[in-house]
């Protein structure tokens, strides 16, 4: 297993990560409070660290987060602007 790490995802592959996550159920909002809770516990994202990097490279300021557990080499914390076509991923390791 690696490294946790933060990495820039070009967004339009994310919007195919994120329809094949929504396909096969393998998203978490953050309306699911317990799941997203727990995802963000098990894997220590820095969520904060997250929002802070994700909002320096989206001009409009409005970013939005995701989770995609159970689907392999997709799965990860995501941070993203549609406005600015701009994703960050926090991999687990």
């Amino acid at each position: 297993m690696g490294q946790p790490r933060i990495i820039e995802v070009e967004y339009h592959d994310f919007l195919k990560i994120l329809q094949h996550a929504r396909d096969s159920q393998k998203k978490i909002d953050k309306a699911d409070k317990e799941a997203w809770k727990s995802f963000v516990q098990k894997h220590k994202v820095p969520e904060a660290g997250m929002a802070v990097k994700a909002k320096g490279g989206a001009m409009s300021g409005k970013i939005d987060a995701v989770i995609i557990d159970g689907a392999g080499t997709s799965d990860g914390y995501y941070m993203y602007s549609s406005d600015d076509l701009f994703c960050l991923k926090f991999e687990p390791g």
